[in-house]
């Protein structure tokens, strides 16, 4: 069996030297070039990384595909991958702590006056009748949490901590928290939404999450309410979030992941004031390579023994 691991920037390749020890029956091979993808995974059965539809239509010997990444979108836009065999997993389970400390580092950012209090920095201004007054503590306050997975509930559990109430959707609504006001399905999506001082997207981009935040639904939000949307982008309509921005329906808004990225310098988003801008950067930790290698050690021990599902594994068909 042959694996290659592909360029990326969590040191993926540093586990290489344990994991031949562990399993001398394996080639392992790390491609450090995208140039020279295609000449590598040709032979290939094992791939972790991010692929190109060209590379994965001459890696006729593939067997399963790792991604790095918690969201498989990119994967799902090669359809020859879809319709195969070829497995795919997720790295699901490896950013819930630092996808919901960079939520909340957002809405501190805000209520806290950082992100003010930072501008003025660099003026030497010392702005305390201007941000203080507008300071605002998290107590009593309710956080909407659309889609309840590992991230969603990491975010939960900080939530609590805060004495916030905590509301949440998902598809799937099952197990919920002691600490958890209410989980509802996602057709209770409304009801979050106008209840929510905090609504924050947590949601993997699929066909059915496309343009999940529209206008129709930020009609429903609070004008005091916040927007926070850390998983992918294109679940938010980006021009109606502006729209509702500028006619104050809602009050303030943090993306993380935009729809394309990099965000066009020409978008109205940047310049917003009551906006904050983060370059897909909140599923950052320093165990983010280590997460992923555990979740690869386990699923080649599977595949090894012919163990299936394997950990995280995508239905293609269904987007997660």
């Amino acid at each position: 069996m042959k694996v290659v691991i592909g360029t990326n920037s969590f040191g993926l390749e540093k586990g290489i030297t344990d994991l031949m020890k562990e399993y001398p029956q394996v080639e392992f091979f790390y491609c450090a070039n995208r140039e020279d993808m295609e000449k590598h995974i040709i032979d290939a059965n094992v791939y972790m990384g991010w692929i190109s539809r060209d590379a994965f239509l001459i890696a006729k010997n593939l067997r399963w595909i790792q991604s790095p990444s918690s969201g498989v979108d990119s994967f799902l836009t090669i359809p020859e991958l879809v319709e195969s065999e070829v497995l795919l997993t997720s790295a699901v389970g490896t950013h819930g702590a630092c996808l919901a400390e960079s939520v909340f580092g957002m809405i501190l950012a805000f209520n806290r006056g950082i992100k003010k209090a930072i501008l003025c920095q660099k003026d030497h201004i010392w702005a305390i009748r201007d941000i203080r007054p507008k300071q605002i503590e998290l107590t009593g306050s309710v956080m909407g949490i659309i889609g309840f997975g590992v991230v969603g509930r990491a975010l939960a559990k900080r939530a609590y901590a805060f004495d916030m109430r905590i509301i949440g959707v998902d598809l799937f609504p099952v197990k919920k928290p002691d600490y958890v006001d209410q989980l509802w399905g996602m057709e209770r999506l409304n009801n979050l939404l106008e209840e929510s001082d905090y609504v924050v997207v947590t949601v993997p981009y699929t066909p059915g999450t496309k343009g999940m935040i529209g206008a129709e639904q930020l009609a429903l939000m609070k004008s005091s309410s916040m927007l926070v949307v850390i998983s992918r982008g294109g679940i938010l309509d980006q021009e109606a979030l502006v729209k509702a921005l500028k006619e104050n329906r809602i009050a303030r808004a943090a993306l993380d992941v935009t729809r394309p990225e990099p965000l066009p310098g020409d978008s109205e988003l940047w310049d917003m004031e009551n906006v904050l801008i983060t370059p897909h950067i909140a599923g950052g930790t320093q165990y983010e390579g280590q997460h992923i290698l555990s979740i690869f050690k386990e699923n080649l021990e599977h595949l090894l023994k012919g163990e299936l599902p394997l950990r995280n594994q995508v239905d293609k068909k269904r987007g997660f």
